[in-house]
C-alpha cells in the first residue's frame, strides 16, 4: 500500500533520473536507438495488458447481451414450464437492459472510492451469480432474475472499463485501446451464438461464467489508473504505475504525473462545488449533451436492437430456399467482431470525426436499401436482403457502435469522468430497455421493412449532429479535449481556431523538452 500525499517529494529518485539521461548523450547512437525500441515494445506491451483484462470484462458483458437471440428460439420450441411466448420473450430479452442502468449509476460511485481496477473485478461479480440463476432455473421468474442480475454487472462494468483505458494509454494509442473492448464485447456475442447453435442454453450459461472470473484474476496484476492514484494524493503509486505503463521510462512518468497534479491542483483552487454543479459547467455538460444525444440515435439505428432479436428479425426474409436464419445470426456476430477490430485499426490511422461519417453514411444506405428490398417482399430476394443485412451490421460496427465509448474515455473531464460516464450508461441503458421492450409491437405495427426504415432515418440524423458537434480528438491528451470544451462554441464547425493553434504549440513544446 502507499500512503504518500503531494507533499512528499522523491528528490534522489529525481537526481538520478537527470543523472541517467546525461549518460544516455553519451551513449553510441545505435545503443540508444535499440533502447528507444525496446521501451516502446514495454510500454506497447503493458498498455495492452491492461487493455486485455478490460477486453475480458467487455467479452464477459457481451455474452447475456447476446444471450436472448439463442435463449428464445430454444425456449419456443420446448413444452414443459419454461414454454414462452411473444409477451414473456420481450421482457426476457429487455430486463437486461432494465437491470444495467442501476449498475451504470452505481458505477460512477464505485469508480471515485475503490477505482477503476477494483471496480471491475467487483462488477463481474453479480455476472457469475445471474449465470448460476439462469442455468438453474426452474420457472420463468429465476430465469428473469438471473437476466436482471447479470444487468446490473454489465453496467458496472462499461463505463469502468472505457474510463481505465482512457487513463492509461497514450494519445496516439488511446482510440486503438479505447474501441478494442468493443471487438471483445462483439466476441462475447459471436461466442454465445457459436455456443447456442451447439449446446442447449443451460450448458451455455454455465460455460458462461469462465469469462468473469479470468477478468478477475487477471486485473490482480495489474496497476491502478494513475488519474485516480494522484487524485487520491498516492503519487508515488502513480509514478510506479506510470513508470510500468510507459516501458521503464522514469522521466516520462515523472512528467506525466507533474501534469496530473497541476491538473489536480487547478481543480482544487476552483471553488468547492457539488457535483451537480460541476456538471452542469461548459466542460461537462457539453459532452454529456454530445455523447447522450449519439447514444439515443444510435440506439434507433439499431446498432443493439439486432443482437437482442437477429434471429427473429432474420426469420422475415423472405425467399432464397435454404437460408439459415440462425446461421445468418451468426455471420452478423462474426462480422460485428471482424468490423470492430477494423475500427481499432481506423481510429490510429483517421479521425473519430471521418470514422462517425463513414459510418453513418453507410448504416444509412444500407438500412434504407434493406427497408425497401423487405416491403417489396419479392421471392428470391432473401439473400440479397442477407447481405444488406451483413452490410448494415460492418457499417454500423464500425463507427456508430465504437464512438460512444471512444467517446466516453476521452471527452469527460477526470475531475467527475467517474460519475460523469456512469450517469451516461445509465440514461443509454433506459433508453435501450425502453426501445428493446417496445420493438415487437413497433415491428408489428410497422413491419421489419419499417423497422429498417426507422434505422435509416435516425442514422442520417446521428451523422447531421455529429458533424455539428463532435470534435476530433486523435492525437489529443485529455487535458487539451477538456480545454477545448471550456471554450464558448458549441459547434465544432465554429470552434476557436486558436484552440488549434496552441495545440500544436504545445506540442512543439512538449517534443523540445524531450529533446
Amino acid at each position: 500500500m502507499c500512503h504518500d500525499t503531494k507533499s512528499e517529494q522523491s528528490t534522489d529518485d529525481d537526481s538520478d533520473i537527470l543523472h541517467n539521461n546525461n549518460n544516455a548523450q553519451y551513449q553510441p547512437l545505435q545503443t540508444i536507438k535499440k533502447q528507444k525500441k525496446s521501451e516502446t515494445r514495454r510500454r506497447i506491451l503493458a498498455q495492452s495488458f491492461v487493455t486485455s483484462a478490460v477486453m475480458l470484462s467487455s467479452a464477459s458483458c457481451g455474452m447475456p447481451v447476446g444471450y436472448s437471440a439463442v435463449l428464445l428460439p430454444q425456449l419456443k420450441l420446448i413444452n414443459d414450464s419454461m414454454q414462452i411466448d411473444d409477451e414473456i420473450g420481450s421482457w426476457i430479452a429487455s430486463v437486461h437492459s432494465a437491470a444495467t442502468p442501476l449498475g451504470s449509476l452505481l458505477s460512477g460511485v464505485l469508480m471515485d472510492r475503490c477505482g477503476r481496477k477494483l471496480a471491475l473485478q467487483i462488477a463481474s461479480i453479480p455476472l457469475i451469480v445471474g449465470w448460476i440463476l439462469i442455468g438453474l432455473s426452474r420457472n420463468h421468474a429465476v430465469l428473469l432474475l438471473g437476466r436482471l442480475i447479470a444487468g446490473i454487472s454489465a453496467g458496472l462494468t462499461a463505463a469502468a472499463g472505457q474510463v481505465l483505458i482512457g487513463e492509461i494509454s497514450e494519445p496516439h494509442l488511446r482510440g486503438m485501446f479505447s474501441s478494442v473492448p468493443f471487438a471483445s464485447y462483439s466476441f462475447g456475442i459471436l461466442l454465445i451464438y457459436a455456443l447456442g447453435t451447439l449446446l442447449p442454453w443451460r450448458y451455455v450459461a454455465g460455460l458462461s461464467i469462465i469469462l468473469p472470473l479470468a477478468s478477475i484474476l487477471a486485473f490482480f496484476f495489474l496497476p491502478e489508473s494513475p488519474v485516480w492514484l494522484v487524485r487520491h494524493d498516492k503519487i508515488e503509486c502513480a509514478k510506479k504505475a506510470l513508470t510500468w505503463l510507459r516501458g521503464g521510462n522514469s522521466l516520462q512518468a515523472k512528467m506525466e504525473t507533474e501534469a496530473l497534479i497541476h491538473r489536480v491542483d487547478l481543480d482544487n483552487q476552483q471553488h468547492k462545488k457539488t457535483s451537480l454543479h460541476t456538471l452542469f459547467q461548459p466542460e461537462v455538460i457539453k459532452p454529456f449533451i454530445i455523447i447522450n444525444v449519439f447514444n439515443v440515435m444510435q440506439i434507433l439505428s439499431g446498432t443493439y436492437i439486432i443482437v437482442f432479436y437477429a434471429v427473429d428479425i432474420l426469420s422475415h426474409i423472405q425467399g432464397g430456399e435454404g437460408l439459415d436464419h440462425f446461421l445468418v445470426a451468426v455471420l452478423t456476430a462474426c462480422v460485428r467482431f471482424i468490423f470492430s477490430i477494423i475500427a481499432s485499426i481506423l481510429l490510429v490511422l483517421i479521425g473519430r470525426r471521418t470514422l462517425a461519417m463513414l459510418s453513418g453514411l453507410g448504416t444509412s444506405i444500407s438500412a434504407l436499401c434493406l427497408g425497401t428490398i423487405l416491403q417489396q417482399n419479392c421471392h428470391g430476394e432473401g439473400y440479397l436482403a442477407a447481405v444488406f443485412v451483413l452490410i448494415y451490421v460492418a457499417t454500423n460496427t464500425v463507427g456508430f457502435m465504437i464512438l460512444p465509448g471512444v467517446m466516453l474515455g476521452e471527452l469527460f473531464p477526470a475531475k467527475i469522468r467517474g460519475l460523469a460516464g456512469g450517469l451516461t450508461f445509465m440514461l443509454f441503458n433506459l433508453v435501450l430497455f425502453g426501445f428493446a421492450k417496445i420493438f415487437p409491437f413497433v415491428k408489428g405495427a410497422v413491419g421489419v421493412s419499417g423497422v429498417f426504415w426507422i434505422f435509416g432515418g435516425a442514422s442520417v440524423m446521428a451523422s447531421v449532429f455529429l458533424y455539428l458537434t463532435l470534435p476530433e480528438t486523435k492525437t489529443k491528451t485529455l487535458s487539451q479535449i477538456e480545454d477545448y470544451f471550456a471554450q464558448s462554441s458549441f459547434f465544432w464547425i465554429r470552434r476557436d481556431r486558436g484552440w488549434e493553434r496552441k495545440m500544436q504549440h504545445d506540442e512543439t513544446e512538449k517534443m523540445s523538452l524531450k529533446v
